[in-house]
């Protein structure tokens, strides 16, 4: 399942850009706003602050625009922080056909963990007014808990007895367990298995190093996959059918892997189908085996099993000399 809307839109690329930021009217530093990672990272401010505000351009094909069947065409910034349920509309003012600036405020109180700013360009069309007829290709997060601007965050690693822990003892004979319900996931590993902790954590042997590798890798490959699912489970659709981003770090997830699942469609589209494919109740074998070469993708586990099959092979062969 695709978008589909019922009235044209924009076709060509929209761009979503910061361009300043200020904290209480003092500058941000430019090295805490990533054009690239699209994120400004705020968890620098250690003081008490009132208000961020955020400069922001959008452009589009001033020619589209202008040749379009709209009515008055007007752009849009859109905050969104999941956490606090805070949703906040900024109007743009329009500078040339196809280009729109301004400034989105965030206030002390409303804001936690991160936000997400996106860019809606609405118009008149047949006979009604405000119909959506594009977003911002890319959206943008203040994160008030990046040191760094980027997205890419690791995953934290817990050793704990499984036996002793009232989340993990259902599962005390599992050596790994995932926790993607929290803020963060987490990876539990079972400390109670006897050597398991001594081989993932100082191996002797070349023997335990080959194992130790295969290891971390089954571990991330079933990290991404159960991350994958969980962020799924999250993300919606909108009115207009079009996908919803979880946000944090399920979007992320999301993010990664769909080019790898979907590579002929774009992100939005592939989340839309996944979503409407879980709605309609359709079977998952198709979605699994795309989900196991993400995984496998994302863990290299090629080039670990490619090692692995070339180590063994040498120990065999010294062994068979001896």
């Amino acid at each position: 399942m695709k978008t589909v809307f019922p009235y044209p839109i924009i076709a060509n690329r929209i761009d979503l850009v910061v361009d300043k930021v200020w904290v209480d009217n003092i500058p941000l530093s430019l090295g805490l706003v990533s054009d690239g990672e699209r994120v400004i990272a705020l968890h620098a401010i250690k003081r008490d602050w009132n208000e961020i505000r955020i400069k922001v351009a959008v452009t589009a094909d001033g020619d589209e625009i202008l040749s379009g069947p709209w009515g008055n065409p007007s752009c849009l910034a859109m905050l969104h922080n999941r956490k606090t349920k805070v949703r906040l509309t900024f109007p743009l003012q329009e500078e040339r056909a196809g280009v729109w600036s301004g400034e989105i405020e965030l206030r002390q109180g409303e804001q936690l963990g991160r936000c997400e700013i996106d860019a809606w360009i609405v118009a008149g069309v047949k006979g009604s007014e405000n119909r959506l007829i594009g977003r911002a290709s890319h959206r943008w997060s203040a994160d008030f808990e990046a040191k760094q601007p980027t997205r890419q965050r690791s995953i934290k690693m817990v050793w704990k007895d499984f036996s002793d822990h009232p989340f993990l003892q259902d599962f005390r004979d599992d050596p790994w367990m995932l926790d993607a319900e929290v803020g963060e996931p987490i990876l539990y590993l079972n400390s109670s298995i006897e050597g398991f902790r001594a081989v993932l954590d100082s191996p002797s042997s070349t023997e335990q190093k080959i194992v130790r590798e295969m290891m971390a890798t089954q571990i991330a490959a079933e990290a991404w996959t159960a991350m994958f699912n969980t962020a799924l489970y999250a993300s919606t659709v909108d009115e207009h059918g079009a996908a919803e981003w979880p946000g944090g770090w399920q979007e992320e997830v999301l993010r990664k892997m769909l080019p790898d699942l979907f590579p002929e469609i774009s992100p939005d589209e592939a989340l839309t189908e996944l979503v409407g494919r879980r709605a309609g109740g359709e079977n998952g074998s198709d979605l699994h085996a795309r989900l196991m070469h993400s995984a496998t993708l994302n863990s290299r586990k090629q080039k670990t099993v490619a090692n692995t099959v070339r180590a063994l092979t040498r120990i065999a062969g010294g062994r068979s000399e001896e």
